[in-house]
């Protein structure tokens, strides 16, 4: 006879029909629980996350074989990683084995289409133990990791520990009551299917967990056998049961299934640097105070969140003692929502009945809000929402993809545009963006003051060049910076490019005023910029910093500008390559490179700078342990480059030991806040005498012949 088994050996009709109806209940009450959600989550605001179909569907899909089948992200920590592939794979075997089971009997045995028995019943059979065996060690894992290793960064809960304990039990008692199945009884004792067991080895070997265990009570009385395997059934059909309505019921856990892989689907299409675009003109707040002042997919976010920590583990705030963790505050805004949506959900039906059209989320009653606390300020510290510099680590690291930034940011707004609060050092700059157009308080520099000696064109007198060189505030006005910028223009001419500035009319990007929250000021800058340049027919820029790169390239064309955006690092390598620039004498210093988060994370850009420096310098270059898209700010981003760093260690002191531990002499980078950030931390270490930041035109210009 042909291997084959039947799905409910010896199990009466009755208990069949109880265990689909069970089954049905279970997606119904999953169906009402998620509508129930989905109420909660449309107390935001509206938010497109439906645009470009297409490309959506397709990242999706991409993601989903990466980050999902292959485990991208998660393998970058390769302990918790592999712990989870084990899991998650596994599980998904199993699910898709019943599924198969189910179809199998349901749907083509009754057409005589069957097609799980033979060779495909035995290895389909094998594959099955192998996923059991995937989960099992993939759950002991986690059990060392949450119970035995306990890292900070896990939140462990008793829901933890019951859901980790079912999934064992629920693939233990799988494995018993397979090999129970197997030894079975034989047909001489109750003319049953044949058990496999005995008369055909070979079909139970490829399960080969099911037939170990089978061969250590196949000497048991046919009756025992008989009654141990319905008992297992039904333990495991009780328990499988029991663990799918506890996940119903603790939705914290089923959402963790449903939720997350949604929340990849429906993430943002801006690309990576660019934050939200406010509608100045038609908002009602400029930016986020109350919970539902959140879009919809904001509140999707914090259901979306698996509490796993990674974030915490990559935040240079967090990892420096600030008291911003990425991943206290995402679970600290869902408590918040979660306290707050019974009373939201009943003003919204309020309203509906008093004729409104109940689209819009709608806050209590006047008495109701007095007594909860401030989102902003009381649930979410200003010193939470101030610490952060935007680096973009924990969006890096996030499985699930949460949008930290956004948040943080729009809160940000909240507390500039609609309280006028903001840090003395920050409303600083932001004032004298508004008053001289750059960020560089206290300067008595011009924008033109660098360029004496260097016969640059400026566009007033003549535009017709290839490229416009955006120096940039710091770049033009800053003393350390200048010199960035002097060794930039002169390899620029060294290779025959083209290039002007726009000089005394060159304008603040805006970059600082929007990360700062002064979304307003931001916006007045970018339309100027834009028409200005649209006004010179510019169509490519040459930038220094990275901030003004991002700026320029991910968020201007929200407002109409597409220019073509070059860094200046990218541009110098592409010069070498092309035999424009030409070392005339190659160093040998012990140098490593620091990863500017706004040209890495937010850009991924991490090759041209390491070429370049390759090319000038005879030793290897010093990759410090946190590199690339693993690399640690410098602690300018986000408007920190301008305020003061009050609370905890300074994050530039921090990377500068990381950078000591290399051994390097230079430390480069393609940053004017990086390189002044890592000078002053450099004295501040003492370390003058055996280190010195540079920029990476800096270096290349020491190397090259520029007579």
């Amino acid at each position: 006879m042909e291997a084959s088994r039947e799905i409910f050996w010896n199990i009466p009709l009755i208990i069949q029909i109880c265990l689909y109806l069970s089954a049905v209940a279970a997606i119904l009450l999953i169906g009402y629980s998620v509508y129930k959600r989905y109420q909660m989550w449309m107390l935001g605001k509206p938010d497109n996350r439906l645009d470009k179909p297409v490309s959506r569907i397709w990242e999706f899909i991409k993601l989903g074989i990466l980050d999902g089948v292959f485990h991208r992200r998660f393998l970058r920590e390769p302990y918790p990683g592999i712990m989870h592939f084990l899991i998650f794979v596994g599980c998904c075997l199993l699910f898709v084995g019943a599924g198969l089971d189910f179809l199998n009997h349901y749907v083509f045995e009754p057409f005589h289409a069957a097609f799980i028995h033979g060779p495909v019943y035995i290895y389909l059979g094998g594959l099955w133990n192998i996923a059991g065996v995937m989960v099992l060690v993939g759950l002991l894992l986690a059990f060392v990791r949450r119970y035995i290793q306990r890292p900070k960064r896990l939140n462990t809960i008793f829901d933890d520990g019951v859901a980790l304990f079912l999934i064992l039990i629920v693939v233990v008692t799988g494995f018993f009551l397979q090999a129970f199945r197997m030894i079975g009884a034989t047909p001489e004792a109750l003319g049953l299917t044949q058990p496999e067991y005995y008369v055909h080895p070979e079909w139970g070997q490829a399960r080969f967990v099911g037939f170990w265990i089978a061969g250590m009570f196949a000497g048991l009385p046919e009756a025992t056998r008989l009654l141990w395997y319905q008992i297992m059934w039904y333990g495991h059909v009780i328990i499988t049961v029991g663990a799918v309505f506890y996940v119903i019921v603790a939705w914290d856990k089923l959402n963790h299934i449903l939720v997350s892989p949604a929340n990849v689907f429906f993430k943002t299409s801006r690309p990576k640097g660019a934050l939200s675009l406010v509608d100045l003109e038609n908002a009602e707040t400029y930016g986020i105070g109350k919970i539902e002042d959140f879009t919809w997919k904001q509140l999707f976010d914090l259901d979306a969140c698996t509490n796993c920590g990674r974030c915490q583990d990559r935040c240079p705030a967090y990892l420096t003692d600030k008291p911003l963790s990425p991943r206290q505050l995402v679970q600290d805004l869902k408590t918040h929502w979660l306290d707050r949506a019974p009373a939201l959900l009943a003003a919204k039906k309020a309203k509906a009945r008093a004729g409104g059209t109940g689209d819009a989320a709608v806050a209590p009653a006047p008495e109701a809000a007095a007594s909860e606390k401030a989102m902003v300020g009381e649930i979410i510290t200003e010193d939470v929402i101030w610490s952060c510099t935007t680096c973009r680590a924990c969006q890096d690291i996030c499985p699930v993809f949460i949008e930290h930034i956004d948040k943080i940011i729009d809160m940000r707004r909240h507390l500039v545009l609609d309280l006028a609060q903001v840090p003395e050092t920050g409303l600083a700059v932001l004032q004298c963006i508004e008053a001289r157009g750059h960020s560089c308080k206290g300067t008595t520099l011009t924008r033109t003051d660098w360029t004496a000696g260097l016969d640059i064109k400026q566009l007033s007198e003549d535009s017709n060049v290839e490229y416009v060189f955006f120096a940039g505030c710091a770049a033009s006005l800053e003393e350390r910076s200048t010199k960035i910028a002097i060794a930039t223009a002169k390899l620029l001419k060294k290779a025959g490019v083209s290039f002007g500035i726009l000089g005394m009319q060159e304008m603040c990007c805006g970059e600082p005023a929007r990360r700062l929250g002064n979304e307003y000021l931001y916006q007045t800058l970018a339309a100027n910029n834009v028409e200005q340049f649209k006004g010179y027919n510019i169509k490519k820029i040459i930038t220094m910093c990275p901030h003004c790169f991002n700026t320029l390239k991910n968020e201007y064309p929200q407002f109409g500008g597409n220019f073509e955006i070059i860094h200046h690092s990218t541009m110098i390598s592409q010069l070498i390559n092309e035999g424009k620039i030409k070392p005339a004498v190659m160093k040998e210093n012990k140098i490593t490179y620091h990863d500017s988060c706004y040209l890495g994370r937010h850009n991924d850009i991490y090759n041209p700078q390491r070429h370049v420096l390759q090319a000038i310098n005879k030793l290897p270059l010093l990759e410090m342990e946190r590199s690339r898209s693993n690399g640690f700010c410098c602690g300018a981003g986000g408007g920190r480059f301008w305020m003061e760093e009050r609370i905890g260690k300074r994050i530039s002191e921090v990377r500068i030991e990381q950078v000591i531990e290399t051994g390097a002499e230079i430390v480069a980078s393609a940053c004017p806040y990086c390189v002044q950030m890592f000078t002053d931390a450099i004295k501040a270490k003492g370390a003058e005498e055996t280190l010195i930041a540079k920029d990476i035109a800096e270096l290349v210009a020491e190397a090259v012949d520029l007579k």
